[in-house]
């Protein structure tokens, strides 16, 4: 698929999930965060994965979208209209039980032996996946969650040469501006 066929075809509305998978690309997901972020500021976007096997675990990919977008976010801010805040982010991880071991009776016994017989560990029974809430503001009640962590958002720092350069774009408007 070319640019050109995607510039052509109507933008899909933008919606407030984003499910990463290991077929989709990184730079989309990014570019889908962006814009969700420029045409609703205010409210979350939650980037989850699906539970599906241990091998075929897409965490790390949401980790890695999840920390471009903060980053990339943070440039597309307005340095002079004061904007220096990033995304809070609100991480859940959660898992999903397959098969069940029988509370008692041969059948226990015979599962657990089964389980163990893993060539170096014991076979994993649990389907891991995890949700990750980027917000422009906190969101109320989040941070009382027990499965839930909170990391706070990054501040843009503004080096030396572009703070003089905002005050000299000031003292230039403010001089054109007759009184």
């Amino acid at each position: 698929m070319n640019s050109e066929e995607t510039d052509s075809q109507p933008a899909a509305p933008l919606s407030d999930s984003i499910r990463i998978t290991r077929q989709g690309k990184i730079k989309y997901w990014v570019k889908h965060g962006l814009d969700f972020f420029q045409e609703n500021p205010n409210k979350p976007l939650t980037l989850h994965t699906s539970p599906v096997d241990v091998s075929q675990s897409t965490i790390p990919r949401l980790i890695s979208v999840v920390e471009i977008l903060k980053r990339e976010y943070l440039k597309t801010l307005d340095v002079s209209a004061g904007q220096l805040t990033g995304l809070h982010q609100y991480n859940e991880l959660q898992w999903e039980q397959r098969g069940e071991i029988p509370a008692e009776g041969e059948d226990r016994a015979s599962t657990i032996a089964r389980a163990l017989e893993g060539k170096n560990h014991a076979k994993l029974t649990l389907a891991p996946y995890m949700k990750v809430t980027l917000c422009t503001k906190a969101l109320a009640g989040m941070h009382e969650k027990k499965d839930m962590t909170y990391q706070i958002p990054q501040t843009r720092r503004l080096s030396k040469t572009t703070k003089a350069r905002l005050k000299k774009k000031v003292k230039q408007q403010t001089a054109l501006v007759p009184p």
